[in-house]
């Protein structure tokens, strides 16, 4: 299991990669950052819960 302080730097990192204006899909941005789908969904997830972004599920 990762460390929370690592889990912090990789969330960071994500956050930075995310376009600002452009859509992107999770698959966009695991390949952007090398992470797996799934943790990248994990992390955007929480992202959209913390109010950092917005779901664009319905597009």
């Amino acid at each position: 299991m990762l460390k929370h302080e690592d889990m912090t730097t990789i969330a960071a990192c994500v956050l930075e990669t995310v376009p600002l204006y452009d859509w992107a899909s999770v698959s966009d941005i695991s390949t952007l950052t090398g992470l797996s789908a799934p943790r990248c969904q994990l992390l955007l997830t929480q992202f959209c819960l913390a109010g950092l972004m917005e779901s664009r599920d319905n597009d």
